[in-house]
């Protein structure tokens, strides 16, 4: 077992663990300290027994979204670490570190797909949601090795993508394109939670899952969640994304549109 792993291993005990309420109090604010976390659309602390708890909190109440099929929202809250057009089966993990897109998602996806990394931080909300309407036709879980996806990371070492554990969504969106939701674990998440297959989160080594009948997710609905932080990945085509390196995106934020819903506003 390579060292992130036994690392993430041992976080994981910790942050299951539920320790008497004057100490976990004190856990927990600690981690919001440090991470500066803030918990205004969220329970209470006294309602979060353990730090995983803590880490997978779910909104208390829906955000508003826009629903119009030709918009795109945000999967997660989180920073936009990179995105722009796949080339010759290349992306762009970080700034000078590509990848081959085959690699990452096991297939061969051809031209015309536009990538984008979203990077949910520690002190980030770590539920992860359908950026569109989606039929799921294949899920893959690849086992691999759990390297931190921060900036820093990503620089210093190459193919941390490919090398890292993650889920690998094959859709459909509801253009009848293909479209990819890959979401990556990393150092302290060792484990990552599928609500249509909650299975997912006990495979210890690489699987696949065929569904004869599509898992239809709709705009805005809870995909799963990570423990700590970690990596979204989207693969699409057709849409044109309004994004800035850098960014600061939250979940229900529109971010892309349809590029047929640009080509009839341009000839208007």
């Amino acid at each position: 077992m390579h060292y992130t792993n036994i690392l993430s291993w041992c976080f994981e005990k910790f942050a299951h663990f539920e320790f008497p309420p004057k100490i976990q109090q004190w856990i927990h604010y600690t981690y919001i300290k440090i991470f500066q976390v803030n918990l205004e659309e969220f329970d209470t602390l006294a309602n979060y027994p353990t730090l995983n708890a803590l880490f997978t909190r779910s909104l208390v109440k829906m955000r508003k979204f826009d629903q119009t099929t030709f918009h795109l929202i945000a999967p997660c809250d989180s920073i936009v670490m990179e995105f722009g057009q796949c080339q010759e089966d290349y992306a762009m993990q970080i700034k000078g570190r590509n990848y081959h897109v085959s690699d990452f998602v096991k297939t061969k996806l051809g031209e015309d797909y536009c990538f984008v990394n979203f990077y949910l931080s520690p002190s980030d909300y770590h539920r992860f949601h359908a950026p569109l309407n989606l039929k799921v036709k294949h899920l893959e879980f690849i086992d691999g090795r759990l390297h931190s996806v921060c900036e820093k990371s990503l620089l210093r070492h190459k193919d941390v993508f490919i090398q890292n554990k993650r889920v690998v969504l094959e859709c459909e969106d509801e253009f009848g394109e293909p479209f990819y939701f890959v979401a990556i674990g990393a150092l302290n998440v060792g484990k990552i939670q599928i609500n249509f297959a909650p299975e997912v989160v006990q495979f210890k080594t690489s699987q696949i899952l065929e569904f004869k009948t599509p898992i239809m997710l709709k705009k805005g609905e809870e995909i799963g969640s990570f423990l700590m932080g970690s990596t979204i990945v989207l693969l699409s085509k057709n849409w044109q994304y309004d994004l800035r390196i850098k960014e600061k995106v939250y979940f229900g934020q529109c971010i892309a549109k349809h590029k047929t819903k640009n080509s009839k506003e341009s000839k208007e």
